[in-house]
C-alpha cells in the first residue's frame, strides 16, 4: 500500500484548502441558522424625511400635510425638479411630493392627484405612499354634497392598533429547520466540487508526472496495483471529506434531524460526491496542468452553482440558463434538495441523472486514459 500511503501524504499538504474551504463554509452555515431563527417579533413604523410643497392651500390639503407631519419628519424642499432629484439622490429627503392648485378637484374626479418623488433605493420610501393613498381613499368615502368630512376623515386616521407578530409555532420551526438543511446542502455541493478538484486533482498530477512513471516503470509495482491504490487514495480523500459535511450538518442541527428526510439528503450527498470524483477523474485526463486545475476549480464549481440553483433559487433561473445547467450534475442534486418526498422513488430520475453523469465522465476518462498509455 505504498502508493495509497503516498497519495494521501500528498493529499494531506494541501490541508489548508480543504481547512480554509471548510471554516468558511461552517461559519457561514452558523450565521444563517442564527438569522433563521431570530426574527423581530415587533412592528415599528418608522419616520421618514419628507418635503412637502402644497400648491393647494386647500382644507383638504392642508389636512393631508398635517397628516403627514405626524408621521413623517418634513424638511425643507422646493418645486424644482432638479432641487429635489439632489436631496433625494444624497439621501436628504426619504421622499417629496408635490400638492397641485386643482387638488380637490382631482380628487374627486379620481384622477391621480399628487406628483410624488421618492427613493427607490430604500423600501421604506414606499411607506410616504402608503399613507398618502390611505389618507385619500378615507376623504373619497367621506366625499358628499361636493365636500369633505375632514373631521371624520381625521377621527379615521387618528386611530392606531398595536401590531405585534405572533410567536412561531411548530409548523413555522418545521419549515425553518427544511429551509437551513436545504441551503446548507445546496451550498455544500459547491465546497464538494471545488476541494475535490483542488486537493484530489493536484495529486493526481504529482503522480502522474513522467518522473514517477519512470519509476514505476523500473520498479516491481505492477501497473494495475498502481492505479488500484490511486483510486483506493481517491476514495479515501473524497470520503473524508463528504463526511465533513454530514457530520457538520449533525453537529450544527443535529437535534432538527428528526424533523426533516435527513436520508434524502444524505444519499444524494454520496451520490453527488461519486459523480463529482467521476469529474475530476476525467479532467486529470484531459489536463495535469496545475493552473488549468486551479481554474477549473473555479469555473466548474462556482459557474455551475450559479445556473443550477445553489446560489440563486431555480424557479428564479431562465429557461434557458436552466437548460444548460441540466448539463451538470450539480442541477439533479439541487433539485432533490428542494423536494418534498414520500421515499427514494420520488427521485429515483434526478438520482439516475447523476449516476449516468458519473458513468459518462468515467468512461470519457478511462478512454482517454487509454489513449495516453498508447501515445507514451
Amino acid at each position: 500500500m505504498t502508493v495509497f500511503k503516498y497519495f494521501i501524504k500528498i493529499a494531506l499538504r494541501n490541508k489548508g484548502i480543504i481547512l480554509s474551504y471548510i471554516i468558511v463554509f461552517l461559519i457561514l452555515s452558523i450565521i444563517n441558522g442564527n438569522t433563521s431563527y431570530n426574527k423581530e417579533t415587533n412592528f415599528i413604523e418608522k419616520k421618514l424625511d419628507i418635503g412637502i410643497v402644497d400648491n393647494s392651500n386647500s382644507e383638504l390639503s392642508k389636512e393631508l400635510v398635517s397628516y403627514l407631519k405626524k408621521k413623517n419628519n418634513i424638511i425643507p424642499t422646493t418645486a424644482d425638479e432638479k432641487h429635489i432629484r439632489e436631496q433625494i439622490f444624497l439621501g436628504i429627503a426619504n421622499a417629496v411630493l408635490i400638492i397641485p392648485q386643482d387638488f380637490e378637484n382631482k380628487i374627486s374626479n379620481k384622477v391621480s392627484a399628487i406628483e410624488l418623488y421618492k427613493d427607490d433605493r430604500t423600501p421604506e420610501a414606499y411607506q410616504v405612499e402608503n399613507q398618502i393613498n390611505k389618507f385619500i381613499s378615507f376623504a373619497k368615502a367621506t366625499y358628499e354634497d361636493n365636500r369633505y368630512d375632514l373631521s371624520m376623515v381625521s377621527n379615521a386616521l387618528d386611530e392606531s392598533i398595536e401590531v405585534s407578530l405572533v410567536a412561531r409555532d411548530e409548523k413555522d420551526i418545521n419549515e425553518n429547520t427544511n429551509t437551513w438543511f436545504r441551503i446548507y446542502f445546496n451550498f455544500s455541493s459547491y465546497i464538494i466540487l471545488a476541494i475535490y478538484i483542488s486537493v484530489i486533482g493536484f495529486v493526481m498530477t504529482d503522480l502522474t508526472s513522467k518522473e514517477i512513471e519512470n519509476r514505476r516503470k523500473v520498479s516491481s509495482i505492477k501497473f494495475l496495483k498502481f492505479n488500484r491504490e490511486i483510486y483506493l487514495g481517491q476514495l479515501a480523500i473524497a470520503a473524508f471529506i463528504t463526511s465533513i459535511f454530514l457530520l457538520g450538518s449533525i453537529i450544527l442541527r443535529g437535534k432538527y434531524i428528526g424533523e426533516v428526510d435527513f436520508a434524502k439528503y444524505v444519499i444524494n450527498t454520496l451520490v453527488f460526491s461519486f459523480a463529482a470524483l467521476c469529474l475530476v477523474f476525467l479532467i486529470n485526463n484531459i489536463t495535469s496542468n496545475k493552473f488549468v486545475l486551479s481554474g477549473l476549480s473555479t469555473i466548474l464549481s462556482l459557474g455551475t452553482s450559479f445556473i443550477s440553483g445553489v446560489m440563486v433559487p431555480q424557479e428564479l433561473l431562465g429557461e434557458k440558463v436552466l437548460g444548460i445547467a441540466k448539463f451538470f450534475p450539480t442541477y439533479y442534486f439541487v433539485k432533490i434538495n428542494e423536494m418534498n418526498i414520500n421515499s427514494l422513488l420520488d427521485v429515483k430520475y434526478e438520482l439516475s441523472m447523476q449516476l449516468l453523469f458519473a458513468m459518462a465522465f468515467l468512461v470519457v476518462g478511462l478512454y482517454l486514459s487509454r489513449v495516453k498509455l498508447r501515445n507514451q
